[in-house]
């Protein structure tokens, strides 16, 4: 979230080698800023936001690569983080952690536990050109502690949408500004839900019926920008969207802020977490790196060039379904 001069936004997009191919290792952090400085994709971050009452967001999940801050995500279950397909997140790579229990990120603090990825799951159906399908589920290497610091967050009723007008929160731990100016607490935002209609409009056909749209009513510059992409929107307690893209200028209401429904993926997020269960007494994998599971190997840098929208129509955007 952010408070700032208005400069491009990004998503993230990451080269992914395949497993077992010679040279297979993550991309590093200062990789990926040059990915996303170099493209002209929208990562997140929340702008004109506000920062959030300490541990108020106990959901909240911060990923990592070398101790720093690169993607959002959420906790669903003790040991399971939801977040966007788009963030690179590789399975056993010790470089990368998960943070739960965290405020600030720029010292240690007793409430934080850190995990290891064990298995990435991103969505089959992941298209990184339209952004299509943008959900990537983190088995955690071992089960969270549950208590007044770390908590998991509702998902909504399979296929319910969120009628436009309503009201919603974005939390996350994105830059502040368009100059890459990073916050040293976690920040959030309102955001509005936008009619999906005018919002497809606005994007050029680029908004499918597995996205929600968002924006402010009032600001000049409010919602999310990079670093945000993959943390949730929220309405009355629960998880209805993960922070997916943004417009060339952080929080600009004519560019709505885009977000992967959740609600259209339920059946698939219990089929993943069913399916990774487990059995007593089964041996472990060898540790090792890999490539995240539902990846495109060799997938290449950079993110879908999205139009130019025309200004939004004064009086539409929040009226009507």
């Amino acid at each position: 979230m952010r408070v700032a001069a208005p400069a491009p936004s990004r998503v993230l997009r990451h080269r992914v080698q395949r497993e077992g191919s010679a040279g297979s290792q993550p991309p590093t952090l200062p990789q990926l800023h040059a990915a996303a400085a170099t493209t002209g994709a929208h990562s997140s971050w929340v702008i004109g936001g506000k920062a959030a009452v300490p541990h108020s967001r106990p959901f909240i999940a911060s990923i990592q690569m070398d101790g720093q801050h690169f993607c959002g995500g959420f906790l669903v279950w003790p040991r399971w983080v939801m977040t966007a397909a788009h963030c690179p997140v590789p399975r056993r790579e010790p470089s990368v952690r998960v943070v739960l229990g965290a405020h600030s990120l720029e010292q240690p603090e007793e409430s934080q536990q850190v995990f290891g990825v064990e298995e990435s799951i991103a969505h089959p159906l992941y298209n990184p050109r339209t952004v299509d399908n943008d959900i990537r589920m983190l088995r955690l290497n071992h089960t969270a502690t549950l208590n007044a610091f770390v908590k998991r967050i509702r998902l909504p009723r399979p296929r319910i949408d969120l009628k436009p007008g309503t009201l919603c929160s974005v939390v996350g731990w994105g830059d502040i500004s368009n100059y890459g100016e990073r916050p040293i607490q976690l920040m959030e935002a309102n955001t509005t839900i936008v009619k999906r209609s005018l919002c497809r409009t606005l994007w050029k056909g680029r908004v499918s019926g597995n996205m929600l749209c968002g924006a402010s009513r009032n600001a000049t510059l409010q919602g999310v920008c990079a670093g945000d992409s993959g943390g949730p929107l929220v309405f009355k307690g629960k998880v209805y969207g993960v922070v997916s893209f943004s417009g060339e200028r952080c929080g600009d209401r004519r560019y709505p802020d885009i977000y992967t429904r959740i609600s259209n993926y339920i059946d698939w997020v219990h089929h993943v977490v069913l399916s990774h269960r487990q059995p007593p007494g089964q041996r472990k994998d060898k540790p090792g790196p890999e490539k995240a599971e539902g990846d495109q190997g060799a997938a290449g840098w950079g993110r879908p060039g999205f139009p130019r929208p025309p200004p939004a129509p004064r009086g539409l955007m929040f009226n009507g379904n």
